[in-house]
């Protein structure tokens, strides 16, 4: 879901397909209860708190795949710790969760972006995603003191 840069927020003239920078990916898709609607969890809707418009449930922006080994935890609510669940969370075509108050099917979630389908990988494909992933990091960058914190705690 990112182009040539690594981020889906920049948008060129040979981009084929209207791209927005907002996605449902199949996080969530809570079941129906007497306190909540089908959806995602109602205090944290996504594109859809602003809009007001039911299609935007569970759309957020993704960020850049740069340096994307060093900003765990992932997903918007930073309910995935590792890169490794991350990808296993997108070859699944989205989550299950089984109890609790989330409880539901996201790959079901009717508003969840048509790029977001599962995948099967070998061991070895998925060593090389993972492997692809942590070398977005730029060490260079990091480790650039003119990239470094402004503001420095001052030491009294």
């Amino acid at each position: 879901m990112c182009g040539f840069n690594f981020t889906q927020a920049t948008s060129h003239s040979k981009q084929p397909l209207d791209l927005r920078p907002f996605n449902n990916t199949g996080l969530y898709f809570t079941s129906s209860s007497a306190t909540a609607l089908p959806g995602y969890p109602q205090h944290d809707r996504g594109l859809a708190e602003l809009s007001m418009n039911p299609a935007d449930d569970g759309r957020f922006r993704a960020p850049t795949l740069r340096n994307i080994a060093l900003t765990a935890p992932y997903m918007h609510d930073g309910s995935l710790a590792t890169l490794e669940q991350v990808v296993d969370f997108y070859a699944a075509g989205g989550r299950i969760i089984n109890e609790g108050d989330y409880a539901g099917d996201g790959r079901l979630h009717p508003t969840k972006s048509q790029f977001i389908r599962g995948f099967s990988l070998t061991p070895s494909e998925r060593t090389a995603v993972l492997a692809f992933l942590n070398g977005l990091t730029d060490q260079q960058f990091i480790t650039n003191p003119a990239h470094s914190d402004p503001w420095p705690i001052l030491q009294p």
